[in-house]
């Protein structure tokens, strides 16, 4: 997964630059994660969330493309759509349920109705759980935005071919850390 979202858009984009263009290589860039994140669908049958997280990024990037992006703004395509759901997982907790809730509801009660109700029950419940889910959507909600703030500097700072090379480090660094604590954090909790 590492070599077909981090080395292989670097390769294409250095490849394909001298001659299409610093843009059209860049858009060239997305087409192996593109590839991979399809067939990762048609695979599972489903659409998962990183699958999700890189279409969509593809799609603004297809939509900034046509509205004249330049290679910069392209670059912030995917931190777009990070900012874009870390703002709504903050937005969320103000809501009744937050957006983690559904997320550990979906892992932990699969399609299964009986246990998605039995889930349903232990919010209503536990005063512990409710609490745990707030924190949680919040550092997940604060951690992605700060990513797109370090990726923004990135893009307007490093050469193009620097930032594809060490942008995904930083993306899967930062989602590799919420992961642990998220971990952590659950075991402690519940």
């Amino acid at each position: 997964m590492f070599a077909i979202n981090a080395v292989a858009p670097y390769l294409v984009y250095t490849l394909c630059k001298p001659y299409t263009g610093s843009l059209a290589a860049l858009a060239l860039s997305a087409v192996p994660p593109t590839i991979e994140s399809l067939w990762s669908v048609v695979q599972r049958r489903r659409l998962d969330m990183v699958s999700a997280l890189v279409l969509g990024g593809i799609v603004v990037s297809l939509v900034l493309i046509v509205l004249g992006g330049s290679e910069r703004v392209l670059l912030l395509r995917e931190s777009l759509v990070t900012s874009v759901i870390g703002l709504a997982l903050v937005a969320s907790v103000a809501a009744g349920r937050p957006l983690m809730y559904y997320l550990f509801r979906q892992v932990w009660a699969g399609g299964d109705a009986a246990a998605v109700a039995r889930w349903n029950e232990r919010w209503t419940r536990d005063a512990v759980l409710r609490r745990a889910m707030r924190i949680l959507t919040v550092v997940w909600g604060v951690g992605l935005i700060i990513e797109m703030a370090v990726r923004t500097v990135m893009v307007f700072e490093m050469e193009i071919s620097r930032f594809l090379l060490i942008s995904p480090f930083v993306q899967y660094g930062m989602t590799g850390a919420l992961v642990a604590w998220t971990v952590v954090f659950m075991r402690r909790r519940l």
